[in-house]
């Protein structure tokens, strides 16, 4: 894998209102997105995406097993 030390844009096909959304990653640890067509770009970092997408997949497994849970007993 190598390090980002340049900035890389992409248009994803992921859309939002109809357009498509557009991520730009920055070095060192920045992420920006917005969609297709608008000015406004929308800005965070890679620390934060990681502990989102960590706390949904925490939230993802504690239901699994709630249900798992409710239907056993």
């Amino acid at each position: 894998m190598t390090i980002l030390k340049k900035s890389l844009r992409r248009e994803t096909e992921a859309r939002h209102r109809g357009r498509n959304i557009i991520i730009q990653l920055e070095p060192p640890f920045i992420v920006r997105v917005k969609e297709k067509g608008r000015r406004v770009w929308y800005e965070t970092t890679v620390y934060s995406i990681f502990i989102m997408a960590a706390r949904q997949h925490a939230e993802r497994l504690m239901k699994e097993r709630k249900e798992r849970k409710k239907n056993k007993g």
